[in-house]
């Protein structure tokens, strides 16, 4: 009786071990697929972090645009002016004869009228679209066509670069890392790509850490890093060396 009473004993130990270890196996599976759906939500999170960012480097992009488009129409103008006072002094005297009166010229449209004119042209065809996203792409197309041109030897196409070089990406830089923060991402290791095929690309993280259990993915801490594209930029295919440039955000 004794044996016996001691073989159930031991069987009833072995059972209690066998258990505990099941239930040390579930717990960390369970952790395993938590730590997974919270890996899966931070993923989610970069994605969501690095599209505002790109969005937001795009819009500052956009708001720089208006008064950019004045200040290049009066150097414009200003530059075709001297060209002109300069051939006329290059010519030699003639006699003057007795012109024929001309029909008068209709007057060139400046880019803002022809801007508002494609904007109300799109408004039809982006109904679904708010007026600020169709005024960018009047712009965008408008500026495509302008840069084809090359008006005042490829006036614009020049000071685009310069404005591009020494203030816009300064602001396009802050206001992505700006997003970045307000959503929480990490700006460590986070850059911003202008251009990638017309695109401002932003790739970002957000931290990932781990849920422990006795050990396991204890203190287990990653950056999960997304990237994102802002919308397409036409006229700045027109500007091949700023294709593939890449920033620090950090």
């Amino acid at each position: 009786m004794k044996k016996i009473a001691a073989y159930i004993e031991n069987e009833r130990g072995n059972v209690a071990l066998l258990v505990l270890g099941l239930i040390s196996v579930m717990i960390i599976l369970f952790m395993l697929v938590l730590n997974l759906a919270g890996a899966l939500i931070v993923k989610e999170q970069a994605m969501s972090t690095s599209q505002q960012a790109a969005l937001a480097a795009t819009a500052s992009l956009y708001e720089e645009l208006p008064g950019f488009i004045l200040s290049y129409e009066k150097e414009l103008k200003e530059f075709i002016e001297e060209e002109e006072a300069a051939k006329e002094a290059e010519e030699p005297g003639e006699p003057e004869e007795p012109e024929e009166p001309e029909e008068p010229k209709e007057k060139e449209k400046t880019i803002e009228e022809l801007i508002d004119e494609e904007t109300e042209k799109l408004s039809g065809e982006m109904s679904d679209y708010s007026l600020n996203e169709i005024r960018n792409e009047a712009i965008d197309r408008i500026l495509s066509k302008e840069l084809d041109k090359g008006l005042g030897n490829n006036l614009l196409k020049t000071k685009l670069s310069l404005e591009m070089e020494y203030d816009w990406i300064k602001s396009m830089k802050e206001s992505a890392r700006s997003a970045i923060i307000a959503n929480g991402g990490e700006v460590e290791g986070a850059v911003m790509t202008v251009f990638e095929d017309g695109q401002i690309v932003v790739e970002s993280a957000h931290e990932v850490e781990a849920i422990g259990y006795n050990g396991f993915f204890a203190g287990i801490k990653e950056n999960l890093f997304k990237s994102s594209k802002g919308p397409e930029l036409k006229f700045v295919k027109k500007l091949p060396e700023w294709e593939g440039r890449t920033y620090s955000l950090e």
